[in-house]
């Protein structure tokens, strides 16, 4: 191999996440930073999955985000946290410089996966 070969990248160990996908009904926070909202946090009512959603039009803030809140997502499932339950953990903490914040208050529900992606999408 030389330097101007492309790399091979293998990932040898990631921990465990909560499934990405679900066909219930979910829960759903904005995440804002600035006072912007960059992207939605969702949980599942009835099994065990949750992710972030980035918002489209917020650009690479959103982005950004995705990789904190994967982390921290990780991190919940790791110590046992429920999707609902990561979901609240977050509420009414400081604003990180990466991930943004979640404000205080209920979280919305939608019926489906698929609607907050349409929600994300559309701006």
């Amino acid at each position: 191999m030389s330097l101007k070969d492309e790399p091979a990248f293998q990932t040898v160990l990631a921990p465990d996440s909560y499934p990405r996908t679900t066909a219930s009904p979910i829960r759903y926070m904005p995440i804002l930073k600035d006072d912007v909202v960059i992207g939605y946090l969702w949980a599942a009512t009835t099994d065990d999955a949750a992710q972030y959603v980035p918002r489209e039009q917020a650009g690479d803030p959103a982005l950004d985000a995705a990789v904190a809140w994967t982390r921290r997502l990780r991190w919940a499932k790791a110590n046992g946290v429920s999707p609902l339950a990561a979901l609240r953990h977050w509420s009414g903490e400081p604003e990180d410089g990466r991930a943004g914040k979640v404000p205080v208050g209920r979280p919305f529900e939608l019926p489906t996966l698929a609607a907050l992606e349409e929600l994300a999408a559309a701006g």
